[in-house]
């Protein structure tokens, strides 16, 4: 049996890992890092399990002092401004992959590649952005996740070289839903969704800066769910942020996040009770919904949102896209365009449609369940709602 996973011998594994003794000044990341080694070993872990958690916990951890280092060495990283980023927040599987992904064609634009979240560093270089060693790291991790779990093809796209969502990002600081969907840990996903991550987006700028220091340049185009948990420190850090809340029934939602989360378990050796995979998804993103909501009666948050519906995106991608740019009186180029209708025209997603089967009794949710909590936010969206022509 392997050894638990405790905070001091993770620290030092890190450090024997770089070379490297110092986690710098604590922005609230060490909250999240020790309250996850608790949940996990509260799981009472198998073999496997805990040793991807040790292996992810220890990289991340590694991350941070080199991130420590590299502030120290070069100053000038942490100076660069990042500009005003166009966000994808909405729920998971209302169509925010398709809107991002149409949004990131833009040739103004910049999104982080998947393989640039899960290993950031050394810092990405421009002239290699197309064929840094990372690539294949990330690719042989996703050949292994869907060796276990080939069903995952047929929910999401597995190209790292495509861009990725913030949330992977928000590991390092130890505030990431992934930490849920890949271990189980039902003990930190209570502790996240109910409570604001300190310093979140003090850790999320500076990936940003560290990306563009001498990657590729752009404007910022990003993605995540987990940005609706806390929109005002989203918007504390980048406050002329262009926000993108795609909108689809709920219920629906919950039910095929639960079936992908249960793929993601299955790759990962971790429990796979589908009552309490649903439950869980429930509590989550019903708390963050809500919390999401509660916000937006700010009125300067209210100002910097744009809603759209997932049925309008699927039936009008241009559309959506073009809807996107006049509400932040954005230049939507010829390029761009172009760029959009020869997507559109091959896309791999369309291959996947009809093929991801679930339904929320499969994963004990309940629709009247869903529509009492969350009244506020279908008496306000209800009519973005409906399927799809």
């Amino acid at each position: 049996m392997s050894a638990p996973l405790t905070v001091p011998s993770l620290e030092q594994a890190a450090r024997a890992q770089t070379g490297l003794g110092d986690f710098g000044p604590d922005t609230g990341w060490r909250e999240g890092f020790e309250r996850l080694v608790a949940a996990v070993e509260a799981m009472g872990p198998n073999d496997q399990l805990r040793h991807i958690a040790t292996h992810n916990i220890v990289g991340q951890l590694a991350t941070r002092l080199r991130f420590v280092e590299d502030d120290r060495l070069y100053p000038e990283i942490a100076a660069q401004e990042v500009g005003d980023p166009l966000i994808v927040i909405g729920l998971p599987r209302t169509g925010t992959t398709i809107s991002y992904d149409l949004l990131c064609l833009d040739p103004a634009a910049r999104a982080p590649r998947e393989w640039e979240w899960y290993i950031p560093w050394p810092p990405p270089e421009e002239a290699s952005s197309a064929s840094d060693p990372r690539i294949a790291q990330v690719t042989a991790m996703y050949d292994n996740w869907l060796e276990h779990a080939p069903q995952l093809l047929d929910i999401q796209r597995f190209d790292c070289t495509q861009p990725g969502e913030c949330n992977h990002g928000m590991q390092y600081h130890f505030g990431s839903t992934n930490f849920a969907a890949e271990l189980g840990v039902p003990d930190f996903a209570a502790w996240l969704r109910d409570n604001e991550v300190a310093g979140q987006y003090v850790s999320h700028k500076r990936l940003l800066q560290n990306f563009q220091w001498k990657g590729p340049k752009g404007r910022w185009t990003l993605k995540s769910p987990q940005h609706l948990f806390d929109l005002p420190a989203l918007l504390e850090a980048y406050p002329g942020a262009m926000l993108v809340w795609t909108h689809r029934d709920p219920a629906l939602t919950f039910s095929s996040l639960s079936s992908f989360i249960a793929g993601f378990l299955a790759a990962f050796g971790g429990d796979k009770d589908k009552a309490a995979i649903g439950r869980d998804v429930l509590e989550t993103w019903i708390a963050g919904m809500n919390r999401a909501l509660e916000a937006r009666k700010n009125p300067a948050i209210e100002a910097r949102i744009i809603d759209l519906a997932h049925k309008d995106v699927v039936a009008d991608p241009m559309g959506a896209v073009r809807r996107i740019y006049d509400r932040f009186g954005l230049p939507f180029s010829a390029e761009h365009q172009s760029r959009i209708t020869r997507f559109l025209s091959d896309n791999p997603a369309a291959k996947r449609m009809g093929k991801h089967r679930h339904s929320p009794e499969e994963y004990s949710i309940d629709i009247a369940e869903v529509q009492a909590r969350m009244a506020n936010y279908y008496n306000r969206f209800g009519d973005l709602l409906g399927k799809p022509a």
